[in-house]
């Protein structure tokens, strides 16, 4: 038999989790709204702002923070009316990882299938795919990092 002070635990840890999806899905409704006003430029200068500079975790937290991370965006991926905003997502998740002290490159990239032209956006640590699928980006050509503002022409 389980008495109530054996789900405390769980209870705190359903708590925190449910904290950081709010927290993490109006971080990626702010930027979303800040790249549509001033450009991936000026969004990500502005959060560099807020940047702290972390000592990198250990290895095994680093795994542990990886994996929760992963997890709740992919969460957040899932929700019907987020859906389709992978550059705001990506950008939100980099910047929650450097928080923490574990630095991520943003990779773009774009196709044409049918006529149509498509981009996406994802985010790498140590050429480890952290926030989408391999099935999915291997249709994209990957911009290298630092053309990215002059081949999209962002402003």
């Amino acid at each position: 038999m389980y008495h109530e002070i054996d789900f405390i635990p769980l209870y705190k840890s359903l708590r925190s989790y449910r904290r950081s999806l709010l927290w993490a899905r109006c971080l990626v409704m702010l930027i979303e709204a800040k790249l549509y006003l001033f450009g991936l430029k000026k969004t990500e200068k502005m959060l560099s702002l807020f940047l702290r500079k972390a000592k990198p975790p250990e290895t095994d937290t680093e795994v542990v923070l990886l994996d929760r991370y992963t997890t709740l965006f992919n969460e957040i991926k899932r929700m019907p009316y987020l859906k389709g905003r992978c550059l705001s997502q990506s950008l939100a998740m980099r910047f929650i990882l450097n928080r923490k002290g574990i630095e991520s490159e943003l990779r773009i990239g774009v196709s044409i299938n049918n006529g149509l032209f498509n981009a996406h956006a994802w985010l790498e640590r140590k050429k480890l795919l952290l926030n989408d699928h391999p099935s999915i980006i291997s249709t994209y050509f990957i911009l290298p990092e630092g053309k990215i503002n002059s081949a999209l022409k962002f402003k």
